[in-house]
């Protein structure tokens, strides 16, 4: 049977297919919605007690079941019963996990149950499936840069063939050379003549994708100027992929710079574009960082694995 049972449906169920049963040997079901059911237990099959009563046959659930009262005046007539079919006689039963009655009452006679069908047996919920582990925290890496660096211009284009990106490189500024000896992490620096406005290109290796909205991101600046300050930050797209765009400015050897910063990702790699000039020459120098920072471009698929 499926579904829940409901009182009306024992009462309609199998009426007047057998003989009606005297009150005297009735028992009194007490269901969990406080109506009542009078009949005598006849047998006990698939969670279900199986009810005589004066309108016929009745399925009760156990699980509806609050208590089962025995009529006191039928309890010789019980008794008897119970010794002919070779079972105990019973007072009262509490089914065991409901509501209300008397739980330690003994049970009462009923026909050996049988097994529960699939249907009618409860089916303990899946557990839930575990969620994944965050993945490991991404973190910066001590990875020395290539001990040779190879690069060339092209009229106004400075190329890096060890790293292979590219980027546009003003009339009248220079490279300055053996800059990845002496700092260790800037693969290129490039400025003006009078050496007062400074372009490099910085490389970060990571553990993981880099997060370039951490202040980890911009460490090495920390560390090179005091009384550092980030005037702005915000979202931009370089080369086609996602970039973080700092506006900064700090103190070196006592004289105050301005600068712009601009790091993206290329695997677990973070590339920095940053651009430093002077306080006073910040608004004239401006626009031409920004057009060196604009023309930043990897060159193919081959940056995908730059050298660590």
């Amino acid at each position: 049977m499926k579904g829940r049972f409901q009182l009306g449906w024992f009462v309609a169920l199998l009426v007047a297919v057998a003989p009606a049963v005297s009150p005297a040997r009735a028992e009194e079901f007490t269901l969990d919605n406080g109506q009542k059911i009078v009949g005598t237990v006849v047998g006990f099959e698939n969670g279900m007690f199986k009810v005589e009563t004066e309108f016929g046959y009745a399925l009760v659930r156990k699980n509806r079941v609050r208590s089962i009262t025995f009529n006191p005046a039928s309890k010789d007539a019980a008794a008897k019963q119970a010794a002919e079919k070779g079972k105990p006689a019973a007072g009262k039963l509490v089914v065991p996990g409901s509501e209300g009655g008397e739980k330690n009452a003994p049970a009462p006679p009923l026909a050996e149950p049988v097994a529960e069908s699939a249907s009618a047996k409860s089916v303990a919920p899946a557990a839930a499936p575990k969620a994944p582990p965050p993945p490991p925290v991404s973190r910066l890496l001590d990875v020395p840069l290539p001990a040779k660096i190879e690069e060339h211009l092209e009229g106004t284009n400075y190329i890096n063939d060890t790293f292979q990106f590219t980027m546009y490189k003003p009339p009248g500024w220079k490279i300055h050379e053996g800059v990845s000896r002496e700092t260790g992490r800037a693969i290129v620096a490039i400025g003006s003549q009078d050496e007062r406005t400074l372009l490099f290109v910085e490389r970060q290796a990571w553990s993981g994708a880099p997060d370039l909205k951490s202040e980890a991101i911009e460490v090495n600046l920390r560390r090179t100027y005091e009384d550092f300050r980030v005037l702005g930050q915000s979202t931009l797209q370089l080369d086609g992929r996602p970039a973080v765009r700092r506006d900064f400015t700090g103190l070196l050897e006592g004289t105050e710079w301005h600068g712009v910063s601009v790091h993206l990702a290329q695997g677990n790699t973070a590339f920095g574009i940053i651009g430093l000039t002077s306080s006073e020459m910040f608004q004239f120098q401006q626009a031409v960082l920004d057009k060196i920072i604009r023309s930043f471009h990897f060159q193919g698929s081959a940056g995908a694995s730059t050298p660590q």
